[in-house]
């Protein structure tokens, strides 16, 4: 049962992961305040919208006080100046934050850049090495600028020694709303007639999960405040192959995939083929402590997978 009438208040959140979350968390009985840009206003019914920018310590701490906190969650803490930021301004106001990180700060994810990383494990736990500091320079530009790094994000929530701080390190998230389109290459391929799809292999491991999930995982953890500073995997129980993925969404089309092996693969294609090694993170650690489990069946969530990407599509097939 959930802890009853909590305030929360989300820094960012207005279109994908928060979204869903504050859709959680009005739904489970809270109070929501976003505060956001003013770009995009929260469109979940009951969530109250403040704009302010996070890059400005002192209207983000005039938007906190008037949302009165009892733990707020910050979905875009990219880069030591955002977390340092949020910290100041939840000085006196709030002592319970929760932080969205990344399963990108691990040395097995880097290695699939090519960065430096010992032997692969076959699950990545929450005390697995972690990869080289700013992972994605020179290599890829990244939405958090060449100073994204969720382990300094990380580094300095936990030093804050709030009475609550809660890292929450998600996977690949999928479903209605992502901006990634995530799986929309076999959806659009699959709904043009297309039959037979390409691979070479088709054998990778990547944990993902589903948005409404790990929007049900952050509220868990805004009621659950647990003391000091923790930190948790989220994702699926079982990530299956990337070829097993497609055939799911296949399957919830009523239709089957004739796979080809071509010597080269298109870009939209690319996890189809070989990686240097698996990415499956280990969830245990969130299912014991918050009473986690997934909102959705694996039906459910690809039904939602497909109709989030159907609506998403600018044009018509």
């Amino acid at each position: 049962m959930s802890a009853p009438g909590l305030r929360v208040a989300f820094i960012g959140g207005t279109r994908f992961i928060g979204h869903a979350a504050a859709a959680c968390a009005v739904a489970r009985g809270h109070h929501v305040t976003v505060i956001h840009r003013g770009e995009h206003r929260s469109e979940v019914p009951g969530v109250e919208s403040l704009a302010a920018d996070r890059t400005d310590p002192e209207a983000l701490r005039a938007a906190l006080t008037a949302a009165r906190p009892d733990v707020v969650v910050d979905t875009r803490a990219m880069t030591a100046s955002d977390a340092t930021d949020t910290l100041d301004a939840l000085r006196g106001l709030c002592d319970a934050l929760v932080v969205l990180s990344s399963q990108d700060v691990y040395a097995q994810f880097g290695a699939l850049n090519g960065l430096h990383a010992p032997p692969p494990e076959a699950r990545v736990t929450e005390s697995s090495p972690l990869t080289v500091p700013y992972p994605f320079r020179g290599i890829a530009e990244h939405d958090g600028g060449a100073d994204y790094d969720k382990k300094d994000v990380e580094r300095l929530v936990t030093d804050a020694r709030l009475r609550s701080a809660t890292i929450l390190r998600l996977p690949a998230v999928y479903g209605p709303r992502d901006p990634a389109r995530r799986f929309g290459a076999i959806v659009d391929a699959l709904d043009r007639g297309e039959r037979t799809l390409p691979r070479r292999g088709g054998t990778f491991r990547w944990t993902h999960a589903h948005v409404d999930d790990v929007g049900l995982a952050i509220v868990l953890a805004c009621e659950a405040r647990l003391g000091g500073a923790q930190v948790f995997n989220v994702g699926e129980a079982n990530t299956p192959t990337m070829s097993d993925r497609a055939d799911a969404i296949a399957r919830e089309l009523g239709v089957t995939i004739c796979w080809e092996e071509p010597a080269e693969l298109p870009a939209e294609f690319g996890l189809f083929g070989p990686m240097p090694n698996d990415f499956v993170s280990d969830s245990t650690a969130i299912r014991a402590a918050l009473g986690y489990r997934e909102s959705l069946s694996d039906e459910a969530a690809i039904a939602s997978l497909v109709a989030g990407l159907r609506a998403s599509r600018e044009e018509p097939l």
